[in-house]
C-alpha cells in the first residue's frame, strides 16, 4: 500500500449567492504509482468540473486509523522503542501514522485506542492536524 498526497485547484461554489472562487485542496490516495494516483484522483473529483492537479507526492504512513465520522484529520510521529543490546540502550524509530478525529483530544484517544495491542512500547513525538480534505482508500470494486 502507498500513499500520495494529492493537491489540487478548481473552481467551488463559495456561498449561496453563486459565487465561484478558486480553491487549493489537498486529498491522500492509496494508489500503486503517480500515475494510478493522479487517475484516483480525477475519478474522485468527477462531477465537480475542471481541476487543475498541481502536485502528486509519495507519503510515508505506518498506519491509518480512520472512523469515517470526523471531516479532520491528524498527523502524529510516534517513536517505537526498542533496546539496543549491545550497545545496552534505547533506540527510538519514528513513523508517520493518520488518525481522524473531530479534535486534537480525541485523535490522540483514536491513535492510543489504535495502539492498543502493540508489543513495543511507543511514544508520541507530535500530533498536528493536516490540511487534507479527504481519504480514499484503495477498495476493491466488484461488478
Amino acid at each position: 500500500m502507498s500513499w500520495f498526497e494529492c493537491k489540487i485547484t478548481y473552481e467551488k461554489e463559495i456561498n449561496a449567492d453563486g459565487k465561484m472562487r478558486k480553491v487549493k485542496e489537498s486529498y491522500l490516495v492509496d494508489a500503486e504509482s503517480f500515475t494510478e494516483a493522479e487517475a484516483r484522483m480525477a475519478e474522485e473529483m468527477e462531477g465537480r468540473g475542471a481541476f487543475i492537479m498541481d502536485s502528486v507526492k509519495k507519503v510515508r504512513l505506518y498506519e491509518l486509523f480512520l472512523d469515517h465520522k470526523s471531516q479532520r484529520f491528524y498527523k502524529a510521529k510516534v517513536g517505537f522503542i526498542t533496546l539496543d543490546e549491545k550497545a545496552g540502550e534505547e533506540k527510538k524509530k519514528y513513523v508517520q501514522m493518520l488518525v481522524q478525529a473531530d479534535d486534537l483530544e480525541l485523535a490522540l484517544e483514536g491513535l492510543h485506542k489504535g495502539m492498543e495491542g502493540t508489543l513495543s512500547d511507543y511514544e508520541i513525538a507530535s500530533i498536528a492536524e493536516t490540511v487534507y480534505m479527504d481519504v480514499y482508500p484503495y477498495v476493491v470494486k466488484t461488478e
